[in-house]
């Protein structure tokens, strides 16, 4: 059954920090917390320096608020018996191949609040089709245009969003975000707890930094060739997908404009992925009209 938790009777989250009001909803007590992302359109561009695209997404979904959770997809691992299938681990000195390793097992120390990795896209993708079988409702990964439009956040092109993703000291989690740089420190150089830093102002957690992320597209075109309606780029058959957003060993320059293509085969101890979750076509989707008064019990708080 699907619940919607509202700070007030009307239905709106209020933040604090922010002045904005979110939408939230969460389809049961393990499903991810999503966050309501109304349509709109964005430049596209990869840096500040390139002629802006116009991309429109005119249409409403809802998005994870955090990255898919080390605890909620054990529950999909072990309803499934997905056992884990080697890794790929970042290293200051160069990746390494790590056989054993695998989601439950990255190559530092796990918890289950910390956002799952060394899952590939098919292990994600196969995970947003078992929430929807469970759900009855319809979940996805998000195309790279779904996804950068709610990273920017109603960002435009300017160079502070290139730059430094419009976020402030500490308010993500990467080699330099907090003023100093961590690289070569190997302690340093791991995932944190997701949504423990900073929302961005549709309400959403950690799309820069922390891991990268997955999306729908294919990864071997240009962003030019990229959809501008909001849809994904895909080919019959892919093998790579764009991943967005950096990582805890990025830059803080090179988180907005991070966009790396991975086998889709293959997981990374630093790459995770949120879920995108489709919304009704009237606008009024039902899920966002239930009220209850119990709090979630998503490690996304």
């Amino acid at each position: 059954m699907s619940r919607f938790l509202p700070l007030f009777a009307f239905g709106l989250i209020f933040v604090p920090n922010h002045a904005f009001a979110f939408e939230e909803l969460q389809d049961c007590t393990t499903c991810p917390l999503m966050v309501k992302i109304e349509g709109g359109s964005f430049p596209r561009a990869g840096n500040i320096n390139d002629s802006p695209v116009r991309v429109n997404v005119d249409y409403d979904y809802a998005l994870s608020r955090c990255e898919v959770t080390v605890g909620e997809f054990a529950e999909f691992a072990n309803a499934t018996g997905l056992k884990s299938k080697g890794c790929q681990l970042f290293r200051t000195t160069g990746d390494i191949d790590y056989p054993e390793g695998g989601w439950n097992d990255p190559g530092f120390r796990q918890r289950d609040t910390r956002p799952v990795v060394c899952v590939s896209w098919n292990d994600a993708n196969a995970y947003a089709e078992w929430l929807s079988e469970r759900t009855g409702q319809a979940y996805r990964l998000p195309s790279e245009s779904e996804w950068e439009f709610a990273a920017r956040a109603g960002a435009g092109h300017e160079s502070k969003w290139y730059v430094r993703g419009n976020l402030k000291t500490g308010e993500a989690k990467c080699a330099t975000c907090f003023g100093s740089d961590v690289m070569g420190r190997e302690d340093e150089l791991t995932s944190a707890n997701v949504g423990g830093k900073h929302r961005n102002p549709f309400g959403l957690a950690d799309m820069l930094g922390n891991v990268s992320e997955w999306t729908l597209d294919c990864g071997d075109g240009d962003l030019a060739d990229s959809p501008v309606d909001g849809s994904a780029r895909l080919d019959d058959s892919c093998g790579k997908r764009i991943t967005r957003g950096g990582t805890f060993h990025s830059d803080w320059a090179g988180l907005s404009r991070f966009r790396v293509s991975r086998d889709e085969g293959r997981g990374r101890n630093d790459l995770g992925f949120r879920v995108l979750r489709e919304l009704a076509a009237s606008g009024i989707d039902p899920a966002l009209e239930r009220y209850a008064s119990s709090g979630f019990e998503s490690a996304c708080r």
